[in-house]
């Protein structure tokens, strides 16, 4: 069973399913340049830690990068010196923004919060994966 300040929570076991975490270190990334693809991103990324996911979206009809993307970290750790290392800095002539990406279906809430944090630790200290 999870907890959450003493508490038990339910967590949805489909989460884990969708491919990208639900619970998790996930960055946006805005400003890229029209050059920067998911490899270059990833590549970049990488060095502040184990990166599960970077992602790129196209425009469905012209095929052409949207302009931002998506970098999801293994920990919390690594993605908090990415937004330090990186926020800023230009990557291929342009400076990026990074920051963390906001939840899906949510009014304005970001990934990083504590209670995201609490949910990764607890899940690392017991090694379960939901």
């Amino acid at each position: 069973m999870i907890q959450l300040h003493g508490k038990p929570i339910r967590v949805h076991p489909s989460a884990q399913e969708k491919g990208t975490p639900e619970v998790g270190a996930n960055l946006f990334v805005g400003n890229l340049d029209p050059q920067v693809d998911e490899k270059s991103l990833y590549d970049t990324f990488s060095a502040f830690g184990t990166v599960l996911h970077a992602g790129v979206p196209k425009d469905a009809e012209t095929g052409q990068p949207k302009g931002y993307g998506f970098v999801n970290y293994a920990e919390f750790e690594a993605s908090d010196a990415a937004i330090e290392g990186m926020n800023g800095q230009y990557l291929c002539n342009r400076p990026v923004t990074v920051n963390y990406a906001f939840k899906k279906d949510t009014k304005g809430e970001r990934h990083g919060s504590e209670a995201e944090r609490l949910l990764a630790a607890q899940r690392k200290r017991h090694g379960t994966n939901f």
